[in-house]
């Protein structure tokens, strides 16, 4: 193993954002997944819906270059190239917001995908001109590129050129569209408008191809602001993992880098403990060495039981440890380097989520550091663990402090803050078993903190929090965290 210095780390598990990876590297260790294939289903619009950090750019990337390997026609949007084209004002009707939509979006395309054929000043289409419809914009396109291609046959782009007059198919990639959200009614609208004019632009040409991402709290928020987006929900692609994918995905890097060659399939047929031992051993210890609970057992439970079932928490967390090993010179991560970034990453944990949701609660953070345990609870294995009547007892308090509120004027009730909690993944519903502990996450099981009816799970607080909430015993926080 070479030396844990940064650019050796960033070769071995790669960019924490795939925008800013380098494309060969990324496309070497990409692991595919399902989702990946309804993404880049043949069908008009698709819509990737993921907590932040659960991979859905790296997954959009990764379709935008199977269209630009496949030479079709893949054009790649901004924010900036709508918002800055996008005219609405507070009193905008909703249809206006979305023919303000359809309009930035025509332009915005025509603009871009000249620009991607290559075709310049030569083209015959004026490009700030304001397509009417899809078919207008389509045709625009069409026209400049058999225009140029007649008199530049031997052009950089010909493949793409001509593959594009064949099919006249324009694949358009919009990533965080979310960006700048605040949970307000005006931001729902406007959301909720550009999915509606993405639905009427596929619809009235079917060969416009959407790819978009959205957060799982702003596509909630949205769906249920608007009884009409459910118009929308046969385009939603879920995008989760189970902890053997998030795993296996960490082990296809590692295996990459060494040049190993472990066939993906292959990986996903290994059992957790055999990626560990074939493959992790490579860069950390297999056996985790520490007192209580997790005394000897294997490294990747320890891994799996303290990330949220999103890729970017254990790539997180192997970059922090990989840093503690280079400054201690450990030719691998060892169990110290581990236990030493624990609290950091718990930290930035919590401050990921804060800032995130804040715009939905202003005040996010006195809520969940009120959910520090008490000093009598703190060394005890129930300390983060609550029934649904010990969790609304404990927020009764919050929700009777008026400087806690939710943006869009929801009431705050220590049911609402359980739900809300739920949702961004701070708590996880838990039902115990002799033989097994049941963990639910609000994207798969979003009516378990129903204010009406109790399903009967208890609810924990999720173990990548607790150093963050209870920092003077790193040591006791693992030990009381259950596989």
């Amino acid at each position: 193993m070479p030396e844990f210095d940064d650019a050796t780390i960033e070769r071995l598990l790669g960019a924490e954002d795939a925008e800013n990876e380098d494309p060969a590297r990324f496309q070497e260790y990409f692991f595919f997944n399902r989702t990946y294939d309804n993404l880049i289903a043949d069908l008009p619009i698709r819509i990737l819906v993921g907590h932040k950090g659960i991979g859905k750019s790296a997954l959009l990337r990764r379709a935008y270059l199977h269209n630009c390997e496949a030479q079709d026609l893949a054009i790649w949007l901004k924010p900036n190239d709508l918002t800055s084209q996008l005219a609405v004002g507070e009193e905008t009707s909703p249809n206006q917001l979305i023919a303000g939509w359809k309009t930035a979006l025509l332009r915005a395309i025509v603009n871009e995908a000249v620009s991607c054929l290559a075709i310049g000043k030569q083209h015959r289409t004026d490009r700030s001109a304001v397509y009417a419809t899809a078919l207008a914009a389509v045709d625009a396109i069409t026209t400049s590129a058999s225009q140029f291609l007649q008199t530049n046959s031997a052009h950089v782009h010909r493949d793409m050129l001509t593959r594009y007059l064949k099919n006249r198919r324009v694949y358009i990639y919009i990533d965080d569209i979310d960006r700048g959200w605040t949970a307000s009614r005006g931001s729902s609208r406007n959301i909720a408008a550009l999915l509606h004019a993405l639905r009427d632009l596929a619809g009235s040409e079917k060969r416009l191809m959407f790819r978009i991402g959205l957060r799982t709290d702003v596509y909630y928020l949205v769906r249920t602001a608007d009884e009409s987006t459910d118009k929308i929900e046969r385009h939603i692609i879920w995008l989760s993992w189970t902890q053997h994918e998030i795993l296996s995905m960490i082990a296809r890097r590692i295996d990459t880098f060494f040049q190993q060659n472990y066939p993906q399939d292959r990986i996903l047929k290994m059992t957790q403990a055999d990626i560990s031992r074939n493959i992790l051993a490579k860069i950390m210890t297999p056996i985790f060495y520490a007192r209580g609970h997790w005394s000897e057992q294997p490294i990747h439970k320890v891994l799996l039981s303290v990330t949220r079932l999103r890729p970017r928490d254990l790539l997180k967390l192997l970059h922090g440890a990989a840093r503690h090993a280079y400054v201690d010179k450990h030719d691998t991560i060892t169990t110290a380097d581990l236990e030493s970034t624990f609290e950091a990453y718990s930290t930035e944990r919590l401050q990921d989520i804060i800032n995130e949701f804040r715009s939905e609660m202003p005040n996010i953070e006195r809520l969940l550091l009120h959910m520090r345990p008490a000093k009598k609870q703190r060394r005890t294995a129930e300390s983060f663990l609550y029934s649904t009547g010990d969790l609304t007892a404990k927020l009764k308090n919050v929700a009777a402090d008026s400087d806690v509120y939710f943006t869009n004027g929801k009431a705050v009730t220590p049911a609402s803050l359980i739900q809300f909690l739920y949702k961004i993944d701070f708590i996880v519903a838990r039902k115990d078993s002799p033989d097994h502990i049941d963990r639910r996450y609000f994207d798969r099981n979003r009516f378990l903190a129903n204010e009406v009816v109790d399903f009967g799970y208890n609810w924990e607080v999720h173990p990548a929090y607790r150093w963050a909430l209870q920092p003077y015993d790193v040591a006791e926080v693992l030990s009381q965290i259950r596989a």
